[in-house]
């Protein structure tokens, strides 16, 4: 390609004035798979009327096109709009610098929490495109549904680019459109019979590459990727393998697997993100395995000037030799025009790992992060339509409209058919965790008293003032019915009732006795009978009127005396009747009448 080109710069539309055009020094595109593309126009400006007479404000569309002498019409560059005005001053004279960004950037301006319920990531892509106000362009669906999807405080970039990372998809904005699909594969890139003088996606060493550096590594390479998860439905592990294999970059001497059976041939085992479905496990791990094998081969160049070179573009790498000749997918390019160097095009394959500044220092999570530690949350929905004992929550000190997924409560001793079963109410203040970090995956693992729920009072106080001890450990329902365990010097047992007290069971240990009291009937049943033994202590029956009945008969065993007595006493037998002592006995009264 031929240095000599010319940089042509339209702002809202119009070409830059004629007198403001020599003014230009230097101008960059930067062009990535990772971040929104940007542009710099920096101009030499000792009278201080670039921007007044280009219009430029922020805000401002600006596109950026090159025509080179190989060309009859202008390539462009980028679409952008304006972001950053700048003045500078030094020895070297005045400057004024226009910055900008593809409309991508929009989706980094402002955090928010929401959540996308029962969508696939084709559809939460489309959805925050729109929002942002993007043209939405090639979007590839997915199948994969997520029940609920968490955007926790965090940019839409964020989101796109987690969800991206999961599918193995990218997401950019080209030609003033969003679109969100696989990237390019290497195998795209012209084949061994093109041209390179013809086409401008053949580069060769003292052709085109100024200078490069290419690095075959096999640094974390493996056979092949596992991922893990786990089903709640089912109670089982999830799992799913794919081989180490990358559409980045396509070599004829040498492969990722080649790479990694040179050391053994190990396995990449990720178990980081909770999955909850085969489908997530499959899609990881092919994503992962892309993202790994993808660093076998990277490549960095200056080439000249080259509009073609874009991110995203197959290009092939000639007179190299092995391993290195082949096919490669571009990261990263970036297009630059200066007085002394001309104009020259500096490119990065660096397969789904992103090199920028950004990537480096903030880290990519393939989960929404939660904060670290554990957070307070308010139950809004008990209704759990699987009746699994799960909450929903809501987070106001994050935001007022935010609900959570179904949240997985801690009961002790849960399992099958067994453990408490004890839900908070719609309005308590919880005590909430995230599994694995990950925002999305919510646990309520208990409640919390506070200003207005206070703990509930009780037969003793809860804590001695004297001794410091604790006095009493209590379960109280919504209406007031509770279970005590007493442990105060002055009242120790168990003692269980409901709220008012007119149902009320007390195993007093101080006193050794059990007290069962009711205001209205209490009811003793036993299908294969009931027995009560006072040992040698006396049993008193009370009440305004005792009856015994029995189908079969009744005994009474006095032992060494029996004692009965009434006003009036009646012994009737509706058959037969016999009175009957061993050795005597005696019928008295003042009158004794016998029919």
């Amino acid at each position: 390609m031929s240095i000599s080109s010319t940089f042509l710069v339209e702002i809202d539309g119009q070409p830059l004035p004629e007198d403001v055009t020599p003014l230009l020094t230097a101008a960059v595109v930067d062009d990535s798979q990772r971040l929104p593309d940007l542009f710099l126009l920096r101009f030499r400006d000792p009278g201080r009327v670039v921007i007044s007479k280009s219009g430029a404000k922020v805000g401002s569309k600006a596109k950026i096109s090159v025509l080179t002498a190989d060309s009859q019409t202008p390539a462009e560059l980028i679409n952008g709009e304006i972001t950053a005005l700048e003045a500078e001053f030094d020895s070297t004279g005045t400057f004024t610098v226009i910055r900008g960004y593809d409309p991508a950037h929009r989706l980094f301006r402002g955090r928010r929490t929401v959540s996308y319920v029962q969508a696939t990531a084709s559809d939460i892509a489309t959805t925050i495109a729109r929002r942002a106000g993007l043209a939405v362009g090639e979007v590839t669906s997915t199948t994969t549904v997520y029940p609920q999807l968490s955007q926790a405080g965090e940019t839409d970039w964020e989101v796109l680019e987690r969800l991206a990372r999961d599918t193995g998809f990218e997401v950019a904005v080209r030609d003033q459109k969003f679109t969100f699909g696989p990237p390019t594969q290497a195998v795209a890139a012209p084949g061994a019979s093109a041209d390179a003088a013809r086409n401008p996606l053949v580069l060769q060493l003292g052709k085109d590459l100024l200078s490069f550096r290419s690095v075959i590594s096999s640094a974390e390479q493996v056979k092949e990727v596992e991922v893990r998860g786990w089903d709640i439905a089912t109670k089982k592990a999830l799992k799913a393998n794919a081989p180490a294999q990358t559409t980045s970059a396509e070599l004829t001497a040498v492969s990722p697997a080649d790479l990694a059976n040179a050391f053994g041939d190990p396995t990449h085992v990720a178990a980081s993100v909770p999955y909850r479905s085969q489908a997530e496990v499959d899609t990881a791990a092919k994503a992962l395995a892309e993202e790994i094998a993808g660093t076998f081969a990277e490549f960095e160049a200056t080439a000249r000037g080259n509009p073609q070179l874009r991110a995203g573009a197959a290009i092939r790498i000639d007179q190299l030799g092995d391993p290195f000749d082949g096919k490669y997918v571009l990261t990263r390019s970036r297009h630059q025009f200066d007085p002394t160097t001309g104009y020259t095009t500096a490119f990065t394959v660096s397969g789904r790992q992103d090199r920028s500044l950004l990537g480096l220092t903030g880290g990519r999570s393939r989960v929404p992060q939660a904060p670290p530690g554990v957070v307070v949350g308010v139950v809004s929905d008990i209704q759990d339509p699987e009746n699994a004992a799960r909450v929903r929550l809501t987070f106001p000190w994050l935001s007022d409209d935010y609900v959570s997924d179904w949240a997985r409560t801690v009961q002790p001793s849960a399992g099958a058919d067994r453990g408490w079963t004890v839900l908070p109410e719609v309005g308590d203040e919880v005590l909430v965790s995230f599994e694995q970090g990950d925002f999305g995956r919510p646990y309520m693992i208990g409640g919390l008293f506070n200003g207005l729920d206070t703990p509930p009072s009780g037969p003793v106080d809860l804590v001695d003032s004297g001794s410091g001890a604790v006095n009493r450990r209590s379960m109280v329902s919504r209406k007031g019915h509770r279970l005590d365990l007493l442990d105060s010097d002055r009242s120790e047992g168990i003692r269980m009732a409901t709220s008012d007290d007119k149902l009320l069971i007390f195993l007093d240990s101080t006193q050794t006795t059990i007290t069962v009291h009711a205001d209205g009937k209490v009811a003793i049943e036993g299908s294969k009978g009931i027995s009560i033994d006072a040992a040698t202590s006396s049993l008193e029956l009370k009440g305004g009127d005792i009856s015994v009945k029995a189908t079969n008969g009744v005994s009474i065993d006095g032992g060494p005396s029996l004692k009965l007595t009434g006003v009036s006493s009646k012994l009737e037998g509706s058959a037969t009747t016999e009175i009957k002592g061993g050795s005597l006995c005696s019928v008295s009264a003042a009158m004794v009448k016998i029919n």
